[in-house]
């Protein structure tokens, strides 16, 4: 299924369909920035963070690697520590009508909370001490209501995700949006 883009000035691609990975690079090559969008895209508005992760990944922008996936996973730890800078990006229940919230957010608990998945924190703090670094990092989350199997986004979480699109923008462009 494809979407057309909503309103977020040129920032959604025209298209975005459910990849995996939204970008590639040549192995070895140093990245600035890692955009990790997390979710699953089978459930409605939960697929907000890999739909947002693969419109970035459209951008083209040169040092930003952009990675879709259905749950953060201590694989991503390398990433993370080949990067300057990470924002992570998924659904959240508890804001409402289209609103967006990002935090810094540094490496924290225990490196490796699960084999199979962990939160931002801790998968910075894998990153840490595996790898000796940790990038700086935020955690985007965006308004999310509909949760059900085969749901499209929601017409505010589409919202949202453009709010976060411009919001990520304008973080690669020139440092964090506060």
């Amino acid at each position: 299924m494809t979407h057309r883009q909503p309103t977020a000035g040129g920032l959604w691609p025209e298209v975005v369909g459910r990849g995996r990975r939204a970008t590639d690079r040549a192995a070895g090559a140093r990245r600035s920035a890692v955009v990790i969008g997390y979710g699953s895209a089978l459930r409605g508005d939960d697929a907000v963070g890999q739909r947002v992760a693969a419109a970035v990944g459209c951008w083209g922008l040169p040092g930003v690697h952009a990675i879709a996936v259905h749950q953060l996973t201590p694989e991503l730890a390398e990433a993370l520590a080949d990067a300057d800078t990470a924002i992570f990006v998924d659904a959240d229940q508890s804001l409402e009508g289209g609103a967006i919230r990002a935090r810094e957010v540094e490496a924290a608990g225990p490196p490796l909370a699960s084999a199979h998945s962990c939160d931002p924190g801790a998968l910075l703090a894998l990153a840490r001490a595996i790898y000796g670094r940790s990038p700086r990092a935020w955690w985007l989350t965006i308004a999310a209501s509909r949760f059900d199997f085969g749901a499209d986004l929601s017409p505010e979480t589409w919202h949202g995700a453009a709010a976060a699109l411009r919001w990520i923008r304008s973080h690669l462009n020139s440092g964090p949006a506060e």
